[in-house]
């Protein structure tokens, strides 16, 4: 199965992306076919109707009209949306047709504070059904991830692992299944 995987902040060495290489591995592990977009493909000119559309975008577009499924794993800034993912995902709206309908998306954060980044994946699930995506019911949130993911970015406790495999093999069970048309 095709997969997209889509975010962490725009710093190297941040937990969402540390987060988002591991989960691809563990996919890729699982013989799926990976496409990541992080960091510089992420720093986009700010979506406006009258700008040409950047060629990433245009890569972009065509890996999520490819993909059976794709994985959004955003940090959470001041409990809502990152600038620079939200950004990504406004100049994905508009390319035609359309990446989103009816995308398998699994959201997952991870955060040094308490809630794990689940704050901003809420905005994330209105934000998706909007654009017509399959937000998947469950998602992965690491609080602390400073102490609980080690540098590649697996979680350190036995209890973090098996949630993270649990929530990942379950969205690419449904992924599986579902069909976009």
């Amino acid at each position: 199965m095709k997969l997209v995987f889509l975010g962490g902040s725009l710093r190297p060495a941040s937990l969402n992306r540390r987060l988002l290489q591991h989960l691809a591995r563990q996919a890729e592990a699982r013989g799926h076919f990976i496409q990541c977009f992080v960091g510089e493909d992420l720093r986009l000119p700010l979506y406006e109707d009258d700008l040409p559309t950047p060629a990433v975008v245009l890569r972009m577009a065509e890996a999520f009209r490819e993909a059976q499924g794709a994985v959004i794993v955003s940090p959470e800034y001041n409990a809502g949306i990152p600038g620079h993912l939200k950004n990504a995902v406004d100049w994905l709206s508009v390319q035609k047709p359309s990446p989103w309908t009816g995308l398998p998306v699994l959201l997952a954060a991870a955060s040094p504070g308490a809630f794990g980044g689940s704050r901003g994946l809420m905005t994330w699930r209105a934000t998706l059904a909007n654009l017509g995506a399959w937000g998947a019911p469950g998602a992965l949130t690491i609080p602390r991830a400073h102490e609980a993911l080690d540098a590649e970015g697996a979680p350190v406790e036995a209890r973090y692992a098996q949630e993270a495999l649990r929530v990942l093999e379950g969205f690419l069970e449904s992924a599986a299944r579902l069909d976009r048309g």
